[in-house]
């Protein structure tokens, strides 16, 4: 190759360079944005109700503390028949209750299911949870405390324990434990009712440890569960240590004052007893 012909190469490439780079120098600047942040994935479900991480976060339940709470929605059913005078006479003579604590207990109100023999109260329970020392022997053993208080013949109910929560009447759910602000609080139990006293819904919530972690034995727990039970059922407190809905855990069996006092709630109407 000659001389001539390398100068005249070189020229030729020192230009391309130079108008390649003025036109790459000239490429309008595109200010791409970043990609967005990757969501985090979702948290697998714990099946505990929004209300049971209220509680186990603090939050009070009542003015004074009970384990029940008890919230009116209005609906389309019959008022029931009521005659004060009848109501406050049935109890007086019946024996062996403690209806009249249990009332001002209530605030003086009387609520209760409507009959329930035919269409059985759904029941549904929590049958897996992450709480370590759950066991899933938990859930039958709140079944059982259902079954136990669905015994007396005289109740106008049955149980049907269902698998879907959305189609219950009464949900059982599990949290570690309740924060130490509530005391000794292991269990709590919501429910609803409408302007005259009928229950529509409600949800127990049963702890598995005590306020300072420590767990809590499966014969104490049982009775956890059967004192909530009466509550769904519409019990209020007792004053005697020897019932079952005495507001501290004292015995794990249903007393008869228990059940002689639920017997006689479902055959007055709900609504003022006082």
């Amino acid at each position: 190759m000659r001389a001539t012909d390398i100068a005249l190469i070189a020229v030729v490439g020192a230009l391309g360079l130079f108008v390649a780079s003025q036109v790459v120098t000239r490429q309008p600047t595109v200010n791409t944005p970043p990609p967005p942040p990757r969501a985090p994935a979702p948290a697998a479900a714990a099946a505990v109700s929004p209300a049971a991480a209220t509680l186990a976060a603090g939050a009070d339940v009542d003015a004074d503390s009970t384990d029940i709470a008890t919230s009116t929605i209005k609906s389309s059913a019959t008022a029931p028949t009521r005659d004060l005078k009848q109501i406050l006479a049935r109890i007086a003579e019946t024996p062996g209750t403690y209806m009249t604590e249990m009332i001002a207990d209530l605030n003086g109100h009387l609520v209760r299911w409507p009959d329930r023999r035919q269409e059985g109260l759904r029941v549904w329970v929590q049958s897996e949870t992450p709480v370590p020392n759950w066991d899933p022997r938990y859930a039958q053993m709140a079944r059982d405390a259902f079954d136990d208080w669905g015994r007396d013949a005289e109740l106008p109910m049955r149980f049907d324990f269902v698998l879907d929560s959305a189609s219950s009447d009464i949900r059982v759910l599990w949290i570690d434990h309740f924060a130490a602000t509530l005391g000794q609080r292991v269990g709590v139990t919501r429910r609803t009712s409408d302007q005259f006293g009928w229950l529509v819904d409600a949800q127990l919530i049963v702890a598995i440890h005590d306020s300072a972690g420590r767990s809590i034995p499966p014969p104490a727990l049982a009775g956890i569960v059967r004192h909530e039970a009466g509550h769904a059922l519409g019990l209020g407190h007792s004053k005697d240590q020897r019932t079952k809905m005495y507001p501290t855990e004292t015995r794990s069996d249903i007393s008869p004052a228990d059940r002689s006092t639920i017997r006689l709630l479902y055959q007055l109407p709900p609504g003022q007893a006082r």
